[in-house]
């Protein structure tokens, strides 16, 4: 595109965008001041008043007594005690001490103190996003606060006197601290915004899957402290009259001790969408707000970080999945709306155009929901959270560290590469018994060991690089391939240092290699002694079998396993298929069998021996699980290639791999 011509559709872009934000803020900074000529007994306000009078009248034990919040909410509203619909105040005692000294004004002038607060609050919510923002500079700035001010949910927490500005601020303040990588403070501030705690159910999630644990610490000693606060204000029994009927209203929406049920006006949220679809609402809701749930679990945990992404993805997928949420509580969206166009802007999203449409279009279904219909406040937040789900898992991975060895010496035609993670206690008895002449080169790396790995290593001269952090199994593999290869390696024979198997068949593995029978080989426990005998455990034994028939099955293959750690690959295999976007666990190896079958390189096995003892590293029950999980995942995943859905860890990393489809045959029934 001209570039003259781009520059004028970013300026058209920003003009549009501010032009919208201030006319609706304009809209409905007219409407609020009409509004307030009126009587103000229609706002939610009248419930937090209420509470205040309560606390400062009669002591914290009546704030949560519904018969007293009857009563005083009438004298407020002056309505017809015959129509009356209470409004329960149920919102955390903590709070109400915020509120309380409102309790000494007349009930407007409450209502326009607490009005000015929200304003106030609106002006360092926008200055706390700049101020952490990448590209939202300059003009940018004036755009991003009309938009902000503009935005409906937040007019309706102003109207309202709502507090869920309450809730944004220090949330916001929580986003740019963990953007800058201040994890304590960032779960400090997110305690702070407890206030709503339905609508932060990812933020813990977020800590644990990214193991901030500083953080989630911070979280944990501002609840207790929040917790200390309310039981000094309001008493122990109040707190724990607040606790077990929100839990019982969360649950079934019903209020304990009394014959009242409160419904609430979830009209606006993802969850009453689909509950409301005819027939199998209540089956459906629950299954996809679970899925989604379990994808954004699954993709805040994905690497690398991404810190930005990760809490704007938190915040609007914690919203799609609150039981209970009204229109202001929409307000918490700026968050992640603010982080979309910023990241947008700053060129680290992987299709930026798509998310500014799915934000001018999530902006326009709240904005617009009371003249189209409440559902489209809901599909718009959760246009927001779905794209950032998808966003978040399409993530590349960070490149591998290579380490400091720099090789300058002469090319090495066979290279064993030994992955390693504590192993220091076998790694003198592996390397001996590697045979004489068939190694040029022994390369260890060290998966950010605590034991003295690297110092035997060191000791018996191999060449030698050091993770700063453990990558895991397949991020170890990772580095090993990419230096062999940047040494000029024709073959590389992956060990296990750990002792699992005997290097005796180091040079068969070579031979078949250099022979040009196959590209890959592999070292199969299943063609050598019975693994059985061996010592390999039963329920291992059990899932390799279901595994490799599941695989052969798949990919049209006939190899006894799958599930070996010995291997050999030539260099033309390395380098034709993409490793590095492959996984950086134990399925990593799996992964690089499918890419063999799916590029068409041959593989072959030869018989290898297992061995079982204390110093073997094993993994337990619950890793083998996660792994035959991940397989069947893998082998999913190349069933929806073949079908026409591009997987990137099966497309080609070089024209080697159609050089290679064109000259190779699989080995269906290699045995070597």
């Amino acid at each position: 595109m001209n570039p003259r011509l781009a520059m004028r559709l970013v300026r058209l872009g920003y003009a549009g965008a501010a032009g919208a934000g201030i006319g609706s803020f304009a809209f409905w900074t007219i409407y609020w001041f009409s509004f307030v000529r009126g009587s103000l007994r229609g706002p939610d306000f009248f419930n937090f008043y209420g509470a205040a009078k309560l606390y400062v009248t009669s002591g914290g034990s009546a704030v949560y007594d519904l018969a007293m919040q009857r009563q005083v909410e009438l004298q407020i509203t002056g309505q017809d005690p015959s129509r009356f619909i209470l409004l329960p105040y149920f919102h955390p005692p903590y709070y109400t001490l915020l509120i309380a000294p409102l309790a000494f004004l007349d009930y407007r002038h409450a209502y326009y103190v607490m009005a000015a607060v929200d304003v106030a609050l609106v002006v360092a919510l926008i200055a706390i996003l700049v101020k952490t923002s990448l590209r939202v500079h300059g003009r940018g700035w004036l755009v991003a606060s009309a938009m902000i001010g503009g935005f409906f949910p937040l007019f309706v927490t102003v109207l309202q006197g709502q507090y869920d500005l309450v809730v944004l601020v220090p949330l916001a303040g929580a986003y740019a601290s963990w953007a800058r990588g201040r994890y304590a403070m960032a779960g400090a501030l997110s305690a702070l915004a407890l206030a709503k705690p339905q609508l932060l159910l990812l933020i813990p999630i977020l800590f644990i899957a990214r193991r901030a644990w500083g953080a989630l610490a911070a979280f944990a000693a501002v609840v207790l402290a929040l917790g200390v606060v309310s039981v000094v204000g309001l008493g122990f029994g109040s707190v724990m009259t607040y606790l077990t009927t929100v839990g019982s209203w969360a649950v079934t929406g019903q209020i304990p001790t009394t014959g009242l049920v409160y419904t609430d006006p979830a009209v606006y949220s993802f969850r009453a969408l689909l509950e409301g679809i005819p027939g199998a609402g209540q089956v459906v809701a629950p299954a996809i707000l679970l899925l989604l749930l379990a994808l954004a679990a699954l993709s805040l945990s994905w690497r690398p970080d991404r810190p930005r992404l990760d809490f704007a993805l938190a915040i609007a997928v914690s919203l799609v999945l609150s039981p209970h949420q009204n229109i202001h509580d929409l307000a918490l969206l700026v968050i992640p709306g603010f982080a979309l166009a910023d990241l947008a802007l700053a060129g680290q999203l992987r299709w930026p155009h798509v998310a500014v449409a799915v934000l001018f279009f999530a902006y326009a279904a709240i904005d617009l929901t009371l003249t189209i219909n409440f559902w489209s406040a809901a599909v718009g937040a959760f246009a927001v959270a779905g794209y950032l789900t998808v966003e978040r898992m399409a993530v590349r991975p960070d490149p591998i560290p290579l380490g400091e060895l720099h090789w300058s010496g002469p090319r090495p035609r066979r290279v064993i590469v030994l992955p390693a993670y504590r192993a220091a206690k076998t790694l003198v008895e592996v390397v001996g018994d590697i045979p004489q002449g068939h190694a040029d080169r022994i390369l260890l790396v060290d998966d950010a060991s605590a034991d003295a790995t690297v110092s035997v290593a060191t000791a018996l001269r191999l060449d030698v690089i050091r993770h700063r952090r453990n990558l895991g199994y397949g991020g170890n593999q990772k580095t090993c391939y990419r230096q062999a290869l940047a040494m000029g390696a024709d073959v590389v024979v992956m060990l296990h240092p750990d002792g699992q198997y005997d290097p005796a068949i180091i040079p068969n593995l070579c031979r078949v290699i250099e022979s040009g029978e196959a590209d890959i080989v592999l070292g199969s426990r299943w063609l050598g002694l019975d693994p059985a005998k061996a010592g390999m455990p039963w329920w291992k034994r059990l899932g390799n079998r279901f595994l490799t028939a599941s695989e052969n099955r798949v990919l049209g293959l006939k190899l006894s396993e799958y599930h070996t750690g010995y291997r050999a690959y030539s260099r033309r295999f390395l380098e034709a298929i993409p490793f590095l976007e492959n996984s950086n666990d134990f399925v990593f190896d799996t992964q690089v069998l499918i890419q063999a079958a799916t590029f068409g390189f041959k593989i072959g096995e030869v018989p290898a021996i297992g061995r079982y003892h204390e110093d073997a590293s094993s993994v337990s029950f619950k890793t083998s699980t996660v792994y035959g999980l991940e397989t069947l995942g893998a082998l999913m995943r190349y069933v929806l290639h073949r079908a026409g859905f591009p997987c990137r860890w099966l497309t080609p990393a070089s024209d080697a791999a159609e050089k290679a489809r064109a000259i190779s045959k699989v080995a269906h029934d290699s045995q070597v």
